[in-house]
C-alpha cells in the first residue's frame, strides 16, 4: 500500500469514525465492532487505537502466555475490574451476556475472558473485524477469516489471503506496514535492542515451577537484587534498570523458558502506557482497517 494510499485511508476512516461522534453513544446502532485476541501492550494499543476512532472493542486475554508489560495493557482490568491506558479506560466482561450492553454503553475498551467463537457471537451482531494481536510467536495461526468481515494478523505466521485477508509487520524496521498478500517476516529469535540491552534485560523461568514476584513494576533495581522466587528458590536481576514488565503470580506454576519479567536500563523508563512500538503497529491495524470503512461510507452515502 502506498503513502498516498495509506494517507486516502486514514482520512477517509477519521472521517466516518467522526460520524459516531455526533451521535449518542449509547444509542450508535452502526457502530462497528472489532474483536482484539490478546490483552498484552500490543493487543491494548490496538484496541485503544480502535476505540478512539469509535470502534466497539472487545479484547480477549490468552491464557497461553501471561501478560508481562501489564502497566502498557488493559489485562489487569480482568483482576480489578477496570483499568487505564493513557486515558483510555477499560472494564470486565463478567460473562458473555454482559457484552452487547457494555459494547453500547462505551464505557471503555472491554476486556473479557472468553472463546473467540462465544464472544463473536455474543457483540449483538457479527464483528466487523478481528485482530489475532496474541504475538505467539512460533505458533501455526488459524484461520480465522470466516469469523468476521475483515481479519487482520499481527506479527509472525500470518498469511494475506491465507489465514487472515491482511497481516501487519511487527520486525523491527517493518512496524505497522500492512501485507495484502503472502506471509509476514519469520522472527529473527533477537529481542529488539532497548536502552543497549537485548535478550539479557528478560528473566526466563530456567525451570517450571510456583511463581512469586518480590518487587511491583516500576522498581529501580540493581544487578543482582532478588526480585522473586521460583519454586522457592531466588531470581535475581540480570541488569540494573527500571521493572518494565512483571507477570502476575502463578502459584500453579510457570512454564520453563517463560517470560518473568522485563528491565529497561534507560535512565528515563517507564513502565506505563503505550510504547512506541506498540503505537506504530496500532497505527498499520488502522490503515489495514480503512478499506473497509471506506466502503462503509459509499454504502452509506
Amino acid at each position: 500500500m502506498s503513502v498516498q494510499e495509506r494517507l486516502s485511508a486514514s482520512i477517509a476512516k477519521r472521517a466516518y469514525m467522526a460520524s459516531y461522534r455526533e451521535t449518542d453513544a449509547g444509542q450508535s446502532p452502526g457502530r462497528p465492532a472489532a474483536l482484539v485476541l490478546g490483552t498484552g501492550d500490543i493487543a491494548s494499543a490496538i484496541g485503544r487505537e480502535l476505540f478512539d476512532l469509535g470502534w466497539a472493542v472487545v479484547l480477549l486475554r490468552d491464557h497461553a502466555v501471561p501478560v508481562l508489560r501489564r502497566g502498557m495493557a488493559f489485562d489487569d482490568a480482568l483482576e480489578s475490574g477496570a483499568a487505564e491506558l493513557d486515558g483510555v479506560k477499560a472494564v470486565a466482561a463478567a460473562s458473555a451476556d454482559a457484552l452487547p450492553g457494555l459494547l453500547r454503553a462505551r464505557r471503555g475498551v472491554v476486556v473479557a475472558n472468553l472463546d473467540t467463537a462465544v464472544a463473536a457471537a455474543s457483540c449483538g451482531e457479527a464483528p466487523a473485524a478481528m485482530i489475532d494481536a496474541r504475538m505467539r510467536k512460533y505458533a501455526m495461526p488459524a484461520d480465522i477469516r470466516p469469523l468476521a468481515a475483515c481479519t487482520v494478523g499481527v506479527g509472525p505466521g500470518f498469511v494475506a489471503g491465507g489465514n487472515v485477508h491482511l497481516a501487519i509487520e511487527t520486525l523491527p524496521g517493518q512496524e505497522g506496514d500492512v501485507v495484502t498478500r503472502g506471509t509476514t517476516a519469520n522472527p529473527t529469535g533477537k529481542a529488539v535492542p532497548l536502552g543497549g540491552a537485548g535478550s539479557e534485560r528478560f528473566v526466563y523461568a530456567p525451570i517450571a515451577g510456583p511463581w512469586q514476584p518480590g518487587v511491583p513494576l516500576g522498581t529501580w533495581l540493581e544487578a543482582g537484587r532478588t526480585i522473586g522466587t521460583l519454586g522457592g528458590e531466588p531470581v535475581c536481576a540480570p541488569i540494573a534498570g527500571c521493572v518494565r514488565g512483571m507477570v502476575r503470580a502463578a502459584p500453579g506454576g510457570v512454564a520453563r523458558g517463560s517470560k518473568l519479567m522485563e528491565i529497561d536500563p534507560r535512565p528515563d523508563a517507564t513502565y506505563i502506557g503505550v510504547p512506541p512500538r506498540a503505537r506504530r503497529i496500532a497505527a498499520g491495524v488502522e490503515t489495514a482497517l480503512a478499506p473497509l470503512t471506506l466502503s462503509r461510507i459509499v454504502a452509506r452515502a
